[in-house]
Formats: structure tokens, sequence, C-alpha cells
């Protein structure tokens, strides 16, 4: 329905109540506005930190061991097609 469907016009905005602020409702709005963004904040930093630890010491880790796994199969190939193994 478009507002010119309606048939009241201006007239229907003139019955309507003006809002006016509430000074208790704005002052929790702000409080729980700052304590959702300090627990963002925390979470942030502990997010941050478990991704440092992951991209300083986990990767590294994961890509040796791959190394060590391609060169014992290299190795082992090797040793195959040279009759050391069977």
């Amino acid at each position: 329905m478009r507002f010119d469907d309606s048939g009241e016009g201006v007239e229907g905005l003139t019955r309507l109540m003006p809002l006016t602020p509430d000074p208790g409702r704005t002052e929790g709005v702000r409080m729980r506005c700052r304590e959702q963004l300090e627990r963002r904040t925390r979470r942030l930093k502990r997010t941050s930190a478990i991704v440092g630890l992951t991209s300083r010491v986990l990767a590294p880790v994961l890509v040796g061991g791959f190394c060590l796994l391609y060169v014992a199969a290299l190795v082992a190939t090797t040793l195959r097609f040279e009759g050391v193994l069977p």
C-alpha cells in the first residue's frame, strides 16, 4: 500500500504522537553498547593471540612435518629403485 492510497494524507500524520527521548532508556542503551564494545575488544585480543600462536608456531611445524614426510618418501622410493629396499 502506498501513502497516497491510504486516503488520510497529511491529516493522518498530524494525529501521530511525537516521540520524546527517554533519558533513563538512553543511559541504559549507552551502558549496553559500552559493555558490548568491551566484550568485543576482549574477544578480539584473545582471538588475535590464538591466531598469532597458530601462525608463529603451528604453521611452521606442520610445513616442516610435511617436508620430512616428503623427503622420507623420496629416499624410500630412491632406495627401492636402486634395489636396496625390497
